[in-house]
């Protein structure tokens, strides 16, 4: 892996002495201000007699609720509508923890000091989470679609690149279409752009010219696209069952991507036998860092009930 560049890495520094950092003048200005003689209590410090043999207070548990996971979509709509479909209705609790898998587990950002070993497997074990919260918290009718569009998301983080050691960058589409239940909408733009290249090249070399370096639309290119599909409506129209086409290749190519098998296998027919089995298989691949599982093992154990993700965090202080 090459040498880690995020604010992570900085490392320690050191610390500079207080005296060091101030003057001889300044530092005898400061002794000046002080009083020569220190002032002193003439009573000594003594409790009231009622409190004098009473037990120090017992402090107060703190208790901290984070809000809630916050939904996330690939852009992909037969991906991210089936998830809502699965979802509706359900718990906040069960929401967290689907919504939670994806973020740290498929498509986690930051994976600052993680191996790509280590990546991989613990996208196998949101693969095995989410079969553990689909058999306990779904009916039939909704598991396999749930679990298909949970395997997708998989495949993408499978897919994801890294930029430098410290980020990630998957193949997931910035800019989503919501309607008002939820569901996530096809952009529209694509289907454009696939005209515009087929019909127009030259005008879509010119599109290409516009887009930033990441390859997304500004403001301008997005202006431009508009132009030429409001003018060229016949054009769009007699490309759009060729779109249709290559988006059904896209996901046929995301299915196709193999998953990693680390933790396959998992019982899920209780969160105690879930956790159990983990154990074991994480103990069967002593590759990995241990630790990084492990502390998410023991999240998992403190969850509510069921569910693998808690929004409550119960602190206890010390007298």
């Amino acid at each position: 892996m090459s040498k880690c560049t995020c604010f992570h890495s900085g490392g320690l520094q050191p610390i500079t002495p207080w005296k060091d950092m101030i003057t001889s003048a300044q530092l005898e200005q400061i002794r000046k201000n002080f009083a020569s003689v220190k002032p002193m209590n003439e009573k000594p410090l003594a409790l009231p007699k009622s409190d004098s043999a009473a037990a120090p207070a017992k402090p107060s548990a703190v208790v901290i609720e984070r809000g809630p996971v916050r939904p996330f979509h690939t852009g992909y709509a037969r991906i991210d509508n089936a998830i809502t479909d699965a979802l509706r209705g359900k718990s906040q609790e069960l929401k967290d923890s689907v919504y939670d898998i994806i973020w740290s587990d498929f498509l986690p950002n930051n994976v600052h000091g993680v191996e790509e070993t280590d990546r991989l497997a613990r996208i196998s074990l949101g693969v095995e989470k989410a079969a553990y919260l689909a058999d306990q918290f779904m009916d039939e009718g909704t598991k396999a679609s749930f679990m298909d569009a949970m395997r997708s998301i998989a495949r993408i983080g499978m897919e994801g690149e890294r930029v430098g050691s410290c980020h990630m960058k998957y193949h997931v589409k910035n800019v989503i279409g919501l309607d008002g239940n939820g569901y996530v909408h096809e952009d529209s733009r694509g289907e454009i752009r696939y005209a515009m290249e087929k019909y127009s090249p030259e005008t879509y070399a010119e599109y290409q010219k516009m887009l930033n370096a990441s390859g997304e639309d500004t403001t301008e290119s997005a202006l431009f696209s508009l132009k030429w599909a409001i003018g060229n409506l016949d054009l769009v129209a007699a490309g759009r069952p060729g779109y249709q086409k290559y988006q059904d290749e896209q996901y046929e190519k995301l299915y196709q991507v193999e998953l990693d098998h680390t933790f396959s296998g998992s019982d899920t027919s209780s969160k105690e036998k879930f956790l159990e089995s983990i154990k074991a298989k994480l103990q069967a691949n002593r590759d990995l860092q241990i630790n990084l599982f492990m502390e998410q093992i023991a999240q998992m154990s403190k969850a509510p009930g069921g569910y693998l993700v808690g929004r409550r965090m119960v602190l206890s202080g010390r007298a």
